[in-house]
């Protein structure tokens, strides 16, 4: 009885146990956006989603680009939008442009390259720029190093720009 027992549990976990692998999901496989009809990398484009007019999904199967879908986002009006890249935005807002440069979207780092980034500029709530010769244990070993940290317009983040602290409690929230 012990052995039928340790039978069936064996059996139960391999076959309950296994996990199927997903398709494999490169970037030739997923679908492609356009933006007002023209072509753009869905994680590198940042903008107000309230100027989305509409979204169409198409589907099939491309076999001319291997991708699988496309996605069309049209706007309510393609004229409001001003994309700006990242080394724009440094030369903007950093008073000296440095030989390193660090970008961070909403706490987040850019690990991809930074030139295929663009942000509408209407949709940039702040930019702080950080230098390692402010950071105390970065002064010194890494002395060249800017830190650009750019909060989009999100509603987290407009909440939290509103927010006012007095002697570092929270009083009050919102206008």
């Amino acid at each position: 009885m012990k052995f039928i027992t340790l039978l069936f549990t064996i059996l139960t976990l391999t076959s309950y146990g296994q996990v199927t692998k997903p398709a494999n999901l490169n970037s030739k496989n997923l679908p492609e956006y356009f933006l007002d009809s023209v072509r753009i990398d869905k994680n590198q484009l940042f903008f107000d989603p309230n100027k989305i007019a509409e979204i169409n999904v198409v589907k099939e199967k491309d076999t001319t680009t291997q991708s699988y879908g496309k996605i069309y986002i049209k706007s309510k009006n393609p004229k409001d939008f001003n994309f700006i890249s990242l080394p724009e935005i440094e030369k903007t807002y950093a008073k000296s442009i440095s030989a390193f440069t660090l970008f961070m979207i909403d706490n987040e780092f850019l690990k991809d390259d930074i030139s295929t980034y663009k942000i509408d500029s209407a949709y940039i709530l702040n930019v702080e720029v950080l230098k390692s010769t402010e950071i105390e244990y970065l002064k010194n070993s890494l002395p060249a190093l800017t830190i650009l940290k750019i909060e989009l317009k999100t509603k987290e983040n407009i909440a939290k720009a509103n927010e006012i602290h007095i002697r570092g409690t929270k009083i009050f929230t919102g206008f």
